[in-house]
């Protein structure tokens, strides 16, 4: 269990995508709910949750911690999308 899914289970109660994204800046984000991650690069990380497809986008992006069901990714996120 997780710092990051007590807070969650708190606020709001869980995720009906399966995922839950925590902030930090700009320059970093712990991603919740990642069931595996389908490509790493400099400018996109994509991650697979339950029932959604994340992509990171941004400069210098890397994964700096994978723990079970959850990533942490740094670097300068500009944008995050979001598919089935």
């Amino acid at each position: 269990m997780s710092f990051f899914d007590d807070i969650r289970r708190c606020v709001a109660g869980g995720s009906k995508y399966g995922y839950y994204i925590v902030l930090f800046g700009g320059e970093a984000a712990y991603i919740g709910g990642v069931t595996r991650i389908a490509e790493i690069s400099v400018g996109r990380i994509v991650l697979i949750s339950e029932k959604r497809v994340l992509t990171l986008c941004g400069e210098e992006l890397g994964v700096d911690g994978i723990e079970r069901g959850g990533a942490i990714v740094r670097g300068k996120i500009k944008r995050i999308e979001e598919g089935e």
